[in-house]
Order: C-alpha cells, then structure tokens, then sequence
C-alpha cells in the first residue's frame, strides 16, 4: 500500500504530507494506511469528515483521486467491516480519549476537525436560546423600520435577532444584507435600555472596508435619538484583528478564559470562515453576547481547510424550534404557515432567514439572470449568454492565440477611464475611484489564463502603447497608475490583506502607493518600503471576495481542472454591479457550473 501512496505522490494524485501521514498512523494495516491518506486528503479539500460509504460505495468526492481509490480498494480484494477494522486500530476511537483519528457517527475525523466541529456544536445548542421580549415593543420598533404590510424577509430578519441569541442571515448579491445590517443595528438599540457595545467584524480586510463604508451612513440620524446614538458602534475590524490571532502561532488572545466585552457581534461573509476560526469566535465571546451571521452560501468556501458553514446549518435544522415562529408572526405581523413554503418555515423557526428580493438588478437583468442560472444549472440561459443575446453580460470564446490576443486588448481597454483621470492629473482619491471602475478576475494564479502571465501581458500591451513609462526602483519596474494588491496584513503600515493602492508621485517627487481607507482619507506609502503586494491590473476571485466592482471581466481557463466549480464562477460573476465580460471556453464554463462541491 506504502509503495502505491508513494506513486499516487509521484504522479500529483495525493501530496507528500498525506503519505506521511498515513506512514505516522500505520505501515502495515493496508486499510488503516488508506483511510489515513485519504483523510488528510480531503481534509486540504476542505472536508470536515469522511463518511465510511466513501469507501464503501465508491462514492468519491475528489475527482484527481477517484481512479487511485478505485483501484486500491480493487487491490484490496476483500469485503471489508470498515467501522471494525478502524476501531480495532489505537490510533482511532470514538473521541472519548485523544486519538489521530476519530470514528463519529459513522464519519471518520482528524481529532483536531472532530474536536472544533464539537465545540461548535456545543456551543450552539447551548446559547441559541430565545430571549425574553416584549412583543408591544418589538411590533412598535419592526413596523417603523417597516411600514409595508407586504411580507419582507428582511424584517423577518431583524425580528429573529431581537428575538434569538444567535441568527443567521442569507441572501446573494443585491438582496439587501446591507440594508438589513443597518436596521438589526437600529431595532437592537431602540430595543435595549442600556448602551450596547456593538461590533462589526468580517474575514477579510476588503469587507471590513465595506462594512465601514456602509455604517457611515445618515439613517442612524433618522431613526435615534442622541441618547440611543451613545451605543458604541465600533470600527469595524478583521477577525483576525478583533480576536488578537498571532500571525504564527494562530492562538487567539481572546479566548473562552479572556472573552471579549460585547452585547452584539456581527460577522458579515460568513461562507469565508473556516471550522477553526468560527470555533476562536464562539470560544472568545460570552453567551450573553448576541451573534449574528451574515453571508452567502453559494459563495467561495473558505481557503483553509474545513467548509463549516453548511454543516451548521444541518445541525441547527435538527434542533427547530416551533415557539421561533409564533414569535415572529406576534411581532412582525405576518401570518407565515399560509404564506410560506414549509421549506422557509422550517428555517425560520430555526434562527435562519434567506434574503430572497433583489433590490439591485431588474428580475431581467443580465447579472440577476446569470447569477441564478448558475446555482440552478440552468443550460437555457447559460446558452443566451454564449449567443450574447443577455443584457450587460458578453461572452468571448477563446480558442486561439489571435483570440487569447484580442483579449488582452479589451482589457486593457478597459482602463482608459482610469488613465484619463492620471493623465488629467486628476487628485489620487479620484484616480482610485476611477481605477474602481473595473476590475479583472481570474480563478488562477499561473498559466497563461492566471494573474501573474495577464498582469504582465497587461501591462505589456499598455509600455507598447506608451501608456505606460517604467521607472526601476530595487531593480523592479514601476510606473505612475500601477495597480498593487497587498497579499499580507502589516499594522504598522496600517495596510491588509486585500487592500487596493495606486502608484503616483507626491510633491516631494517620492514614488508612493496610496489607498483609500474606510474613513474616505488617503493613506499614501512609500514604494520602497512597500512588501507583500502583486500588480491588480487582474486579480483571483478569492481576493475579490467581498467586493464590488461597477464593471468586471472574469477569465475562466481554457481547460477544466478540479480548481473549477459552480461556487467560484457564482462569485466571480456576483462581484459586479453594472456589466460583465466574460473570456473562456464554452466547454469549461459548462464543466464548471455543473461541478457543484459536495458536502462530505
């Protein structure tokens, strides 16, 4: 078995750190050594859990590995009791005593995922409690916020988290989270007789920017009073930021033994949290705190391993509560069992509320259109779209290197705007709005359809245009408007993950980057101090993530990998407002939306 793990590493099947793994757990149980490999496997996949029929009925849901298990399992020649046989081995146990390997439910762990998945559920079950309220008050407080007597799920909404300790809110672009947000904030504080602290917080520094844009915003003066003002709105701020997590060690400052001081947290994008950093949030915070999630779920799973978000819902979908309900409809109005599917009812008694109406595209609208044909499949649309017969959506099939060619060139079309106002000498805060313009996505870092190649080819194209003039500071070339994307958070330059500057000259002659900050100031960075960054001229998806762009171009490669699904191609074609082009291959695109990643 040892000796085939070593070949599947050979050929790019499993990686190195999996058949060491498998060597750490057993060098003989050919059975044990299998499970063991393709665990951690998976595991970098984002699975939680293996169940025990993804051995026993073939059903794989990694498809570079499929063949390999397969065969092994054929090599095997045995009908296998593989809860016995796993029980039967030290390294594994039900999760009573420390082990590698944790057998639950018929799912098989590493402890560490057993153990966080564990303390999540918990804590959920222990502190989603419904709160004491006044249904006068909150029916008062709803129907202000509320005037239409139309059933609106955002004030369904905002109802579960006046009546729950724990809510979770989803909907997809334009369906008014945003909206929403800002009234849970207003009805939580009318609701209170003391002066809450309140925090908002999300996993990236692009959302964090975006959720300070959004509380700089005049309703509060309509509907507070300056004494209902004095609640504390903190900044908002990065999980990592607001739960102190060591950049190395990954422990958090705030923990179960140092929590935080807050009555509200509300975490926005919450589809981008891992299992691990949702178990840091729910240790480093109080029962007495009410935790509200929102996000998309048909958005990009997080980039570390372990895709929680789904798995929670499941959970609490198993513990519904009736009363959750009849509370909703005393406050809110609405007689929901004859209005509602017993889909949506279900979920509603459950603490979860899905945003349906979308407030920023017609039901016409080329986007909206896409958006939804994509979670449904829906080949009829996804047809329109390579004929190009969908408003503000064009598609461009790319065969051929002419093709690849005239691509490059209408991307870099796309930034005349932006060095008009460069060239006008227009002020920098105007210059990076203009950038915000457009935006180009890739799924990919490498390849001729990945960031590095096109960013080169970009700015090629635009040298050879004399659009642009190098200047080489620590042998690196650099020009005036160059687009830079920081890679790695850094606090003392006060720059994060995600952040999007642009090179100009001030009026000392220095060459600097300046970004805009949340605050709406210009926070300007010389360039040879300036690490961890790369050109943005075109970016991944999983960088844009909790953005918006008025105008993008998606590139989807020329040919399919396992990189390629329905979830990234949603958010990439989600991040736009206004238009969208989108350059690939026809085949691919299909392959990919129809590769939707399942839950193990």
């Amino acid at each position: 078995m040892l000796i085939l793990l070593k070949d599947a590493v050979n050929k790019n099947i499993i990686r190195p750190i999996d058949l060491y793994f498998a060597e750490f757990i057993e060098k003989k149980n050919n059975i044990i050594i299998l499970v063991a490999a393709c665990i951690s496997y998976e595991s970098n996949q984002g699975h939680i859990s293996l169940p025990i029929k993804y051995f026993q009925k073939n059903l794989f849901f990694s498809s570079s590995n499929k063949k390999f298990i397969k065969n092994i399992l054929i090599i095997l020649k045995k009908k296998i009791n593989w809860e016995d046989e796993l029980l039967k081995h030290p390294s594994i146990s039900y999760g009573l005593i420390p082990t590698p390997l944790v057998l639950y439910k018929k799912k098989i762990y590493l402890y560490k995922m057993w153990k966080a998945e564990n303390n999540i559920f918990n804590y959920l079950l222990k502190n989603n409690i419904t709160n004491k309220i006044n249904r006068k008050k909150l029916s008062i407080i709803l129907n202000n916020l509320f005037p239409s007597k139309r059933i609106d799920f955002q004030k369904i909404a905002v109802a579960n988290t006046l009546i729950n300790n724990i809510t979770f809110i989803f909907g997809g672009p334009g369906t008014g989270k945003t909206t929403t947000i800002l009234k849970i904030i207003i009805a939580l504080i009318k609701n209170s007789k003391k002066i809450l602290k309140i925090q908002l917080s999300a996993p990236t520094g692009n959302a964090t920017t975006h959720l300070s844009e959004i509380i700089n915003n005049n309703i509060f003066d309509i509907y507070l009073s300056q004494k209902e003002k004095k609640s504390l709105l903190f900044s908002p701020k990065t999980i990592h930021k607001l739960l102190a997590i060591h950049e190395i060690s990954q422990k958090s400052f705030f923990n179960q033994n140092n929590q935080l001081d807050l009555d509200v947290l509300i975490i926005d994008e919450i589809s981008m949290v891992d299992i691990f950093l949702m178990e840091k949030i729910l240790c480093a915070v109080s029962k007495n705190t009410k935790l509200i999630f929102i996000g998309d779920y048909n958005q990009l799973r997080p980039i570390e391993s372990g895709s929680i978000l789904r798995h929670i819902i499941l959970n609490i979908c198993n513990n519904s509560n009736r009363k959750n309900i009849i509370n909703i409809e005393k406050i809110t109005g609405y007689k929901l069992c004859r209005n509602i599917t017993k889909k949506i009812e279900m979920l509603i008694s459950c603490n979860i509320c899905i945003l349906k109406k979308n407030y920023r595209f017609k039901k016409k609208s080329g986007i909206h259109l896409l958006s939804n044909a994509i979670i449904n499949k829906n080949m009829h649309i996804i047809q329109k779209v390579f004929n190009n017969t969908i408003d503000n959506v064009r598609f461009y099939n790319i065969n051929s290197i002419q093709e690849y060619q005239n691509m490059i060139e209408k991307i870099s079309f796309q930034y005349i705007y932006f060095w008009k106002k460069i060239h006008k000498k227009n002020k920098i805060k105007e210059i990076i709005q203009a950038f915000q313009n457009h935006q180009t996505l890739c799924i990919l870092n490498h390849g001729i359809f990945g960031i590095n190649i096109l960013n080169k080819k970009i700015e090629e194209n635009m040298h050879n245009k004399k659009i642009i003039k190098y200047l080489y500071i620590n042998e690196e070339p650099w020009y005036i408007g160059k687009p830079i994307l920081i890679t790695k958070n850094n606090q003392y330059l006060n720059i994060f993950n995600g952040n999007i500057g642009i090179t100009n000259i001030n009026k000392y002659g220095i060459l600097q980057v300046s970004f805009l900050k949340e605050n709406d100031t210009i926070h300007s960075i010389p360039v040879k101090i300036l690490k961890n960054y790369k050109t943005a001229w075109a970016i991944t998806i999983h960088k844009s993530q909790g953005s918006e762009f008025i105008n993008t171009t998606l590139i989807v490669p020329n040919i399919y990998s396992s990189f390629l699904n329905q979830d990234i191609i949603y958010t990439g074609v989600t991040r736009t407002k206004k238009n969208l082009n989108i350059f690939g291959n026809k085949d691919v695109f299909i392959k990919s939306i129809l590769n939707k990643i399942n839950e193990i």
